[in-house]
């Protein structure tokens, strides 16, 4: 099964955010990476829009089952309905989220900080050199949405 990660940073909550994420193939062998820059942002705000990214790109590329993981408590309870999302705009960006997912067998999985070194390093990355990015690489859980 293909496993996704993905993260956001905002420096100032909101301020200057980021988003990372990437695509990882069977044999552990990253397969995409993505960073983007977003301008002014809260940190959740960052973290859908990484996600969103994500599941962007795993429509793009025909995949039809992944495991998607993440630091984010809030984005991954309430994607998986299991936290109310009281805020207009989170609730914009979770709809998205489950429309990305809809005909797509996507678990979500909550993990610590420290399993998600790379989509953070991805996010802050964005931040620092302000570019928007997406590499695609040769071959070489907890809820659904």
């Amino acid at each position: 099964m293909v496993k996704g990660y993905f993260d956001g940073a905002s420096r100032g909550n909101p301020g200057v955010a980021g988003a990372g994420a990437l695509l990882v193939d069977d044999g552990g062998s990253v397969i995409w990476e993505y960073r983007g820059f977003l301008g002014h942002r809260t940190n959740n705000e960052a973290e859908y829009q990484a996600l969103i990214a994500l599941l962007e790109e795993v429509r793009r590329r025909g995949i039809r089952s992944v495991l998607v993981m993440g630091d984010s408590q809030l984005v991954i309870s309430q994607v998986t309905g299991k936290w109310k999302i009281n805020m207009p705009h989170l609730r914009a960006l979770a709809s998205r989220v489950r429309e990305l997912c809809r005909g797509l067998e996507v678990s979500f999985k909550w993990i610590p900080r420290e399993e998600n070194r790379q989509a953070d390093r991805l996010s802050n990355e964005a931040i620092d050199r302000r570019d928007l990015r997406a590499v695609g690489f040769e071959e070489g859980g907890e809820g659904t949405c």
